[in-house]
């Protein structure tokens, strides 16, 4: 289940992994730095935790089928870390683009 993605798909892949990585993340780490209390209050949260745990619990299981429906070649600890560094955002992007790119340079 493999794709070539146009060059304005590669485009909009690129501008949503930038979004979820310097936005999104952007906005989280900004909130660490400068608010830690909300992350403290955040933990301590027993339904924040809930979504936090079946959130880590899915990007494990969605890089897993990611990889194994061969939409990326990338092991599924390496789709973690990259969506635990920027984001699923950042991730998925990157992950498509990833195999795209490694496809294209094959031809």
């Amino acid at each position: 289940m493999t794709a070539d993605f146009t060059a304005r798909e590669r485009a909009c892949l690129w501008v949503i992994a930038a979004l979820g990585l310097l936005g999104l993340n952007g906005v989280f780490g900004f909130a660490v730095l400068f608010r830690p209390q909300l992350l403290v209050d955040t933990m301590e949260n027993p339904l924040a935790l809930v979504f936090i745990v079946e959130a880590l619990v899915l990007t494990g299981v969605l890089g897993y089928l990611l990889q194994r429906w061969q939409v990326t070649r990338l092991h599924w600890a390496s789709f973690v870390v990259l969506a635990l560094a920027g984001s699923l955002a950042f991730a998925v992007p990157v992950a498509a683009l990833w195999t795209s790119h490694r496809r294209n340079a094959e031809r």
